[in-house]
């Protein structure tokens, strides 16, 4: 097990769990939201490929308009 900072709250994953893979055992759908891994944002293709390492931080942002 690793840990890892979700929106500013630490979890414990698998060592082999993908941005991709996490986003799914949380039911978020990631064509949904925006992510920002490590301060960086990234696209919706390099989620399947970037594993998820100790110590590592993503936040997963939801847009929502209002009125």
């Amino acid at each position: 097990m690793i840990t890892v900072k979700i929106n500013g709250q630490n979890k414990e994953i698998e060592e082999t769990t993908t941005i991709f893979d996490f986003l799914k055992m949380n039911d978020v759908v990631p064509i949904e939201v925006t992510l920002e891994y490590n301060l960086k944002v990234i696209s919706y293709e390099d989620i399947k490929k970037i594993v998820l390492k100790n110590g590592d931080t993503l936040e997963v942002l939801r847009f929502v308009g209002g009125g």
